[in-house]
Order: C-alpha cells, then structure tokens, then sequence
C-alpha cells in the first residue's frame, strides 16, 4: 500500500495542475492564446532559473554522474536512429513521420523531470537530473533540426543548429548554473534566495499553462499514429532504458533520473519546432496533449512497480 500511496503523491500535483489549467480556460479566465503567451515566458525565464538553482546550489562534482550521463545520452541517440530506420517504412507521409520521431525520442526532461525528482526524494539532493537536463537538452535540439531538415530533403543546417542551441535558454541556464558550481561563483543571498523561488514557481506554472493549452479536438484523423507515439513514448521507451539502467546497476536517484529522462511526456518545445521547420504542427501538439494526459497513469505505474521492486527507496 505504501507505493501506491507514494505514486500517487507523485502523479497526484501533476493532475491538479493541469487540471487547474483546464478548468481556468474553461471559465473563460483566460484564453489559449494567453496560456501560450504566458508558457513562452515561463520556458524562457522560470525554468531556466530553475535548471540553473538546481545547478548552483547542489554538489555538482558529485551530481555530475558521467557513467550515468553517457548512458542516458547514447540511449536518446539510439532511440533517434532506430526511430528513423523504422518509422518511415510505415509512416509514408515525411512530415507526419518526422513529428511521430520527434515524439518519441524528446521528452519534457526540465520540467516533469525535476518535479518528479523532488517529489519522490523531497530532501535528497536531485542536481543529478538538472545536470542530466543540461547535457541532454542541447541534444534534443541538435537531432530535432537535423530531423526535420532531412525529412524535408535537405541537408542539416549546421549553422542554424549551433545558434539555436547557443541561443537555447534552458541551455543557456544549464551552462550558467555548471559554470557558477564548478568555479564556486558565489551568489548574494538576497539574489539566491529570489531566483530559489523564483524556480519554485516554474514548474506549477508550467504544469498549469499546460493544461490550459492541451486540446483533443480534431484527432480522428490521427488516432493510429497517436496511438503509436504514446506507445513509444511513454511505454517502449521507457521501459526498455529503465531495464537497461537496472541491470547496469542503477538505483534510487540515478534510476529515478532516468525515469526522469524516458518517461516524462512529449516536450512542449516539439509542436513550434515542428512548425517552425515544415513538420504537421497539428499532429505535433495532438502527441504533446495526449502524452502530457496519459503520464499520469503510466509515471504512477512505473513508479509504483520500480518501488515495489526495490528498485527505488
């Protein structure tokens, strides 16, 4: 009973939030288009002051688990390649193939990630996911330009990629939040005690926004290939990763960490990354919706079963 009761306090913030983000649009309160303002500047500002106080303020010589980071990004890159060897031989259309890739393999790390994380060790020092999110991030974006790019019949536009990642502000927080811990650049109280909380509010905020956004109109059309990239998504790949991280001996934190990584839903950032660069943006916010839905009963599943396994304490 007690992991279940732990999973559920887990998922359980998550489904409010969101929730809350619903029942404000439906109110009337306010609209999509605010939400997604207000999303743009939260990505933009409040995550990466989190991912950077994370960052500054735990032990980063001991978050920074190489091992443990090797493995988490040679997985996301495998799972691309497999992706891309196997999803066009079914999906004929590029453009919606391109976005089911996308979906699978890119993960909204920062945000699930850490309140998850903090949620399942609320006193434990969780540096190890933001320094994981730091690395990762930054190899998203890489293999999203590079997707999209081939999947529209062109070559990979190297400069573009650099400056999208250079100009990333998750990345830009992650970088900044390494450099301050490594070097030991100490902060004003006063200055870190602010963006402290400023990053606590990140993730409510985001997880509220969320929800008022999320839309499930029009999805008859694509019901398979949904039902496709939550399978992959949300299932195959983590499961998968998760049992590799087990038998090379990953527990409590650094599993917890993986979690993080390979079972949080569809990132937000997919769905304008796929209008941005020629991919069906319909397709691509119908998977954010509909992962960012169905996580809460397969995080709850995966958290429940690795506890009752032992696997985390």
């Amino acid at each position: 009973m007690e992991h279940l009761i732990l999973a559920f306090t887990v998922v359980f913030p998550l489904f409010i939030y969101m929730l809350a983000g619903g029942v404000i649009r439906k109110a009337g309160i306010l609209e999509v288009s605010v939400f997604k303002s207000l999303n743009g500047m939260i990505f933009k500002i409040f995550i990466p002051i989190m991912l950077f106080i994370n960052i500054y303020q735990s032990d980063f010589t001991t978050a920074l688990n190489v091992p443990l980071l090797f493995y988490t990004a040679a997985s996301v890159l495998i799972v691309f390649l497999l992706l891309c060897f196997l999803v066009p031989r079914f999906v004929k259309t590029r453009r919606d193939a391109s976005v089911m890739i996308q979906g699978i393999y890119r993960s909204n790390l920062v945000l699930f990630g850490m309140t998850i994380g903090a949620s399942i060790y609320p006193e434990h020092d969780i540096g190890v996911i933001a320094a994981i999110s730091a690395f990762v991030i930054p190899e998203y974006n890489i293999l999203s330009v590079i997707l999209f790019e081939a999947f529209r019949g062109e070559k990979a536009n190297i400069r573009h990629a650099v400056k999208g990642i250079l100009t990333n502000p998750l990345v830009i927080g992650g970088v900044a939040g390494i450099i301050f811990s490594l070097f030991r650049i100490p902060l004003p109280g006063l200055i870190e005690d602010t963006l402290a909380q400023m990053g606590e509010m990140a993730s409510p905020l985001a997880l509220i926004c969320l929800g008022g956004m999320l839309s499930f109109t029009s999805m008859r059309g694509h019901k398979k290939k949904l039902a496709v990239t939550v399978l992959g998504r949300l299932i195959v790949v983590p499961v998968t990763c998760l049992a590799i991280g087990i038998l090379l001996g990953y527990r409590d934190v650094e599993l917890v960490a993986l979690l993080a990584a390979f079972a949080s839903p569809t990132a937000v950032a997919s769905s304008p990354m796929a209008q941005s660069m020629g991919g069906n943006a319909e397709l691509a916010g119908e998977i954010v919706a509909t992962t960012s839905a169905c996580c809460i009963v397969t995080i709850f599943l995966l958290i429940w079963g690795l506890k009752a396994m032992g696997f985390i304490s």
